[in-house]
């Protein structure tokens, strides 16, 4: 694995975004399981003891809870969404992915689990993980899902040329960049399509201890920036979520103010991730 090519924003052909827009939005929500007994996110990082009972119940209430407010949230405001999902969600959650159906969200592949991280994998290992991932999505759902996003950006060397091997087609492991590009391999490319860690609520809500109207100030100084940087040269923002933090009842109502204030905002796509690649793929094969 090579690092991206470096191309300064400044030097590319200029990047028109569908309907004069000036930003593409894409949101991000992280649909996940994680291993009772396992450490993983959490809000109180020195309650550790096993079985460790506060910070897997927190992330818990995602699932059983959070996510049900989201749901009606994103159907009330009519902002399209695509759902970072775990394999296992298939088989321990199925009343989420019918949910998923209903409301229509995209699908995109998120590992086996929050508690499998790919690092140190053995290449076999690693495309079984993956397959399995893509066989369990696409079963649930009736469509193989085509991007895919690593649990806690843990890549191996191998990552995205099995992801290349199994026709996954975008990845947003990638946080380098408010454009998407080609990202290229040995036998082929996948699309990086621009994520984010600056504007996640796990970045601002756990590590930065936003209080919620901190939190949805951040969300937009991001979107207006970008919306501005837009005018000239299209850009694409994410916003990375997860139903244990904004689908917390404190957390709701600024979560929704942020995104009506990019909704009613002109130039403005909101998107998802295959939107975003069959767009791209259409237009900018070079």
């Amino acid at each position: 694995m090579q690092p991206p090519s470096f191309q300064a924003i400044t030097q590319r052909p200029v990047l028109k975004l569908p309907n004069q827009a000036r930003v593409a939005v894409w949101v991000v929500m992280n649909v996940e399981h994680f291993t009772f007994g396992k450490l993983g996110t959490a809000i109180q990082p020195h309650l550790n003891s096993y079985p460790e009972i506060a910070n897997y119940g927190w992330r818990d209430y995602g699932n059983r809870v959070g996510i049900w407010r989201l749901f009606d949230l994103f159907a009330e405001l009519e902002i399209p969404v695509t759902a970072a999902v775990n394999g296992e969600i298939c088989q321990l959650y199925p009343e989420i992915i019918e949910a998923i159906q209903k409301y229509g969200w995209d699908v995109m592949a998120h590992g086996i689990n929050n508690s499998t991280g790919h690092s140190g994998m053995e290449r076999e290992a690693e495309l079984e993980i993956i397959q399995q991932t893509v066989n369990l999505l696409e079963k649930a759902t009736g469509k193989k899902p085509k991007g895919w996003l690593t649990p806690g950006f843990s890549i191996t060397q191998s990552t995205f040329e099995l992801l290349h091997s199994v026709s996954m087609v975008y990845i947003a492991d990638l946080v380098n960049d408010d454009q998407p590009y080609w990202y290229p391999l040995s036998n082929g490319r996948l699309l990086a399509i621009p994520y984010t860690i600056e504007a996640n609520d796990i970045t601002l809500c756990l590590s930065n201890r936003f209080s919620g109207s901190e939190f949805a100030q951040a969300i937009a100084d991001q979107f207006e920036q970008l919306w501005e940087d837009g005018e000239k040269q299209g850009r694409v923002m994410a916003i990375g979520l997860h139903p244990f933090i904004v689908g917390q009842p404190l957390r709701l109502k600024y979560l929704k103010q942020c995104l009506l204030h990019i909704k009613n905002k002109p130039n403005t796509w909101l998107t998802t991730g295959e939107g975003i690649y069959e767009w791209f793929s259409s237009n900018n094969n070079e």
